[in-house]
């Protein structure tokens, strides 16, 4: 500090500034220096923001967190300074306008990675990962998510404190310059080019993260059970620029060989497993062993017709907050009284963490696979037969209604393939109607499409998708409001009421119509609300409800199936109630068929970790760096991982979720 305060003041004596790096690299230090501090700076808050979450964990593994955090943090810097490391060294002189430029690029870039650090903090809060391909598909996602990032809580204070924090960089790094420029710019150009190679090798070594022949790796920071303390490792503009540079690198675009993209089995071996996996006694695979294509034989329902369909996905309607599935609060009583008519799972789980993943998993009966969904792969095959495409065939009408914008998450462009007549989104439906940043309220979509019921043809299949129970969680009022801070833990309660409220007004009013006795409904979410824990994948973040009501046709008698399934399972159980010979290629299994032996299984993903779950075990694994297997009963409180317990259940269950992922994966991939 005294060196740097004498630097401010006075030139150093020519003996002396002789050994010192020039001008431009001592620069370059105190900007490294600087930003090493500001990362720490963001690295602490987050720490602050989580800490609940990391308690038990030492001080050393704290301590270690943020010294690995500075191997990150020192890639983002050095990547930042490269421009001028090697620009500066090489101008003839340093005249004010080069020293302005100099200061102006450092000051936005680093400007930039504050805004981005502090987007990244939010994020993380909303997705429990550091900025992603989903980060980047929302910025893809065009003005709904553009409107949900402006109307987000702490949009406004953090756009002032970005302002200010730029204002301080600016000040900052002009005052670095100074500082730099107290020792000569050039002592010899020997020294210059020494120092060159110097630093240009220290800058390398350091965006390369380690000596070794690869490179470092977001693993790296993986040391620990805990996954908030394995994030705080992290940076989230590493991470950012690690999504854009494997979105470029896909192997799936780049049609690598089959034995570079996956080294677990080859893909004949690994159908075969998945067709064990899946298979149920009462279907005729097709010959061809390279799909899932099968024919399932069943008699005909008794009804004599062909009854409706109405398939409501509630956004983010989490099991944790469903009374009939256990929580305390009273949130959602008109589902728990519909519940009491109707057939419920108890035990169902989403495949991944977002809409574009819920929508594949529930109407076309495929698992979320890490990367991009399928929805939003423009080249991408698909290896299912969608819910409608099977209805098509039956004679059914198939509709799709969402009170926002249909180009979101390409849900327009993807359900337009796959036989739908017809499909409702903010436009159709009367954008004079939008209330809440993500479209129209609930209860008017639902109002409006009860009004458009006796326009469609007989029979029927009408999807709904929700969106008001999501942040920014606007409501139309306050008529169910029943907390009245603004915590988010109380939002949520809130918009929880509100989409509970909003269903049981809908299946009231549809209670009136003359198709409601001829009417199947399933009522399921497209993913849960994230609350996080200490697992990479938290079992209670993926939990939703799955309810089939039809009193009029299913009997009123109230039944609960306890067999774990997941979203690819709800296409073959509603075929399995419709009757009738149907050929799918369903990524899941008929629940109301499983032997009492077969307790069920569910798939997850979120972001790089993938998880399978079934009767006492739940397998995790983050890809290409750890895995675990867990007692099923311990994650309600402190999760046990019992993998040198029972090494054999762990090869088997990674096995079945290596290649299961692995096969669906292959199956989307074009082939050259």
């Amino acid at each position: 500090m005294k060196y740097l305060i004498y630097l401010m003041t006075r030139r150093l004596p020519p003996r002396f500034s002789a050994y010192l790096p020039s001008c431009p690299y001592l620069y370059s230090l105190l900007v490294w220096i600087s930003g090493l501090l500001l990362f720490g700076l963001w690295r602490f808050v987050f720490w602050y923001q989580f800490n609940e979450r990391m308690s038990g964990v030492s001080n050393t593994d704290l301590l270690r967190a943020f010294l690995i955090g500075a191997r990150f943090d020192t890639i983002v810097i050095l990547v930042t300074l490269l421009p001028v490391l090697l620009v500066l060294p090489w101008l003839p002189e340093v005249t004010r306008f080069w020293r302005r430029l100099i200061v102006s690029y450092t000051t936005i870039m680093f400007s930039l990675s504050v805004l981005l650090l502090l987007a990244d903090l939010r994020f993380f809060f909303y997705f429990d990962s550091h900025l992603n391909f989903q980060a980047i598909q929302g910025i893809e996602g065009g003005k709904t998510s553009w409107h949900l990032v402006v109307s987000e809580s702490r949009f406004v204070p953090f756009m002032l404190l970005w302002v200010t924090v730029s204002a301080a960089l600016w000040h900052l790094f002009g005052v670095l310059f100074n500082v730099a420029s107290r020792v000569p710019y050039r002592n010899s150009w020997r020294s210059q080019i020494l120092y060159f190679v110097l630093f240009l090798g220290i800058s390398f070594v350091g965006i390369r993260g380690r000596t070794s022949l690869s490179t470092i790796n977001w693993g790296m920071a993986y040391v620990s059970q805990n996954h908030f303390l394995n994030q705080l490792g992290l940076n989230g503009i590493y991470m950012l620029g690690r999504a854009f540079s494997e979105e470029k690198s896909d192997p799936r675009l780049a049609y690598l060989p089959e034995d570079d993209r996956f080294p677990f089995v080859d893909f004949k071996t690994g159908m075969d497993t998945v067709r064990t996996l899946l298979g149920q006694p009462n279907e005729t695979w097709r010959d061809d062993d390279s799909t899932l294509i099968r024919t399932t034989h069943q008699a005909e329902a008794s009804w004599g017709f062909r009854p409706n369909i109405i398939i409501v996905l509630e956004e983010s309607w989490s099991g944790r907050n469903t009374g009939a599935l256990g929580s305390p609060r009273n949130l959602t009583p008109r589902f728990d009284q519909f519940a009491e008519d109707g057939i419920l799972f108890t035990q169902f789980y989403a495949t991944g963490t977002r809409t574009n993943y819920g929508l594949p998993g529930v109407l076309c009966a495929f698992p979320a696979l890490p990367g991009r969904s399928v929805m939003t792969r423009y080249n991408a095959l698909h290896p299912f037969r969608a819910l409608s495409e099977i209805l098509h065939e039956r004679g059914y009408y198939n509709a799709f209604a969402y009170g926002g914008d249909l180009v979101f998450d390409n849900c327009g462009g993807f359900f337009r393939a796959k036989q739908f007549d017809r499909l409702y989104g903010d436009k159709d439906l009367g954008k004079e109607k939008v209330l809440a940043k993500w479209g129209i309220p609930d209860h008017v979509v639902f109002h409006e499409m009860v009004e458009r019921l006796d326009s469609f043809p007989r029979p029927f299949q009408l999807t709904i998708l929700t969106l008001s129970n999501h942040e920014p969680f606007d409501l139309p009022d306050s008529s169910v409001q029943r907390y009245f801070d603004r915590s988010d833990t109380s939002m949520v309660y809130n918009a929880q009421l509100y989409a509970d409220h909003s269903l049981g007004r809908f299946i009231d009013e549809f209670r009136a119509h003359s198709a409601f006795d001829s009417t199947i409904f399933v009522v399921t979410a497209d993913h849960a609300k994230f609350r996080g824990g200490n697992l990479a994948v938290n079992l209670s973040d993926f939990q939703v409800p799955l309810l089939i009501y039809g009193p009029s046709l299913l009997g009123a008698e109230r039944k609960r199936i306890d067999k774990i399934g997941g979203q690819t399972d709800v296409l073959p159980t509603l075929m399995g109630l419709l009757g009738g010979d149907y050929t799918h290629q369903s990524w899941g299994r008929n629940l109301l068929l499983l032997p009492a032996d077969d307790s069920g299984f569910a798939t997850m993903n979120s972001t790089s970790c993938i998880a399978y779950l079934e009767r006492d075990y739940f397998y995790l694994e983050a890809l290409g760096e750890f895995i675990s297997l867990f007692d099923r009963d311990s994650l309600n409180s402190e999760p046990r991982d019992i993998s040198r317990e029972h090494p054999d259940e762990l090869a088997r269950l990674q096995r079945r979720l290596r290649i299961f992922m692995q096969v669906a994966e292959q199956s989307t991939t074009p082939t050259p």
